[in-house]
């Protein structure tokens, strides 16, 4: 139960950076190359999972493509970005939290 924790709060937290960094967009990211943050590409994680994770979201799962969008993250990285999500009011954190095993993500870890 520990791992699952921690996957759902990185992927909460790749959101978070997300929503966060939207405003100040890295220099790599204005010339075309995409914005990554932790091994996920933050502007297809928002495209892709954003609807899901928006507070009142009434979405039953993930789309695939937010599934694929998370597959490949270093959740250990994500996990250092935790305290950022105290500052997200439009983000429902426990929807978030139920990408990872809603996605069946093998290997990701439960808690952080």
């Amino acid at each position: 139960m520990a791992g699952g924790k921690k996957a759902a709060v990185a992927v909460l937290l790749v959101v978070v950076v997300v929503v966060v960094s939207s405003s100040a967009v890295a220099p790599a990211a204005a010339a075309g190359a995409p914005f990554m943050v932790c091994g996920v590409d933050a502007d297809r994680m928002a495209a892709d999972c954003g609807s899901y994770c928006r507070a009142g979201s009434r979405e039953r799962a993930p789309r695939r493509e937010c599934c694929d969008a998370v597959r490949g993250a270093d959740f250990k990285c994500l996990c250092k970005y935790r305290d950022e999500l105290r500052v997200m009011a439009n983000i429902d954190a426990a929807r978030a939290m139920q990408i990872p095993s809603k996605c069946r993500i093998k290997g990701a870890p439960k808690s952080c």
